[in-house]
């Protein structure tokens, strides 16, 4: 069973470690937006102002079409405030990963420390992490990703100011480890991913085959 605890202040030292950061998508989903609003408007006017004297419906593909990208907009900037209210964050690997590894030490660091980017700071947050094992297919028309092994960690609540927070990670050995399966269009991820104040933020995990020793 994976275990993680919380502490005020941690460092190592003469250890080989690994730090990832974290997969920011957010600014992607902002600009997305962005390009959708203005093809979908410039769609809406040609489309609408055509089908308006036939069809009737060109005042509502007029008003349909830009919604949908404001509401992506929307969206997007609500994800980027909550990810920048999380603040940076970034994940330390004292050992290697691989199928079957057990108690593998693992810390993850809040920069700034927790809740800094908060309006309004409580005394605990609630948190919940969870790694996920998911096989990607992008060889074909119907890109495909399916969930192989997830395991949640018991739910606990992280004190305002907590600048580090360690676990152990176990994975199970009966399933691969990251990369591609013969083709570069389907890959083996594995993630963990880390729920609080609002948001999730993802860190690739790179869980390697074990070496013979």
């Amino acid at each position: 069973m994976s275990t993680f605890l919380a502490v005020a202040n941690h460092s190592r030292q003469g250890q080989t470690d690994e730090y990832i950061h974290a997969e920011s998508a957010d600014h992607k989903i902002v600009v997305a937006s962005i390009v959708l609003l203005i093809v979908s408007t410039a769609f809406a006017l040609l489309t609408g102002r055509a089908c308006a004297s036939s069809c009737g419906t060109g005042e509502y593909l007029v008003i349909l079409s830009p919604a949908l990208g404001i509401m992506l907009l929307v969206y997007g900037c609500g994800q980027v405030y909550l990810r920048k209210r999380l603040g940076d964050l970034l994940l330390q690997l004292t050992q290697p990963l691989y199928p079957g590894c057990s108690d593998v030490p693992v810390t993850l660091y809040f920069i700034a420390g927790l809740g800094h980017g908060m309006r309004r700071s409580a005394e605990t947050y609630p948190l919940a992490l969870e790694v996920v094992c998911t096989h990607e297919d992008r060889s074909g028309e119907n890109a495909s990703t399916k969930i192989l092994w997830s395991k949640k960690f018991k739910d606990s609540h992280i004190a305002h100011g907590t600048g580090v927070l360690d676990f152990t990670l176990r994975l199970p050995a009966d399933l691969p480890a990251s990369g591609n399966l013969g083709r570069t269009e389907i890959k083996i991820i594995w993630k963990l991913q880390v729920k609080m104040l609002g948001t999730k933020v993802s860190f690739v995990l790179p869980v390697k085959l074990a070496t013979a020793s």
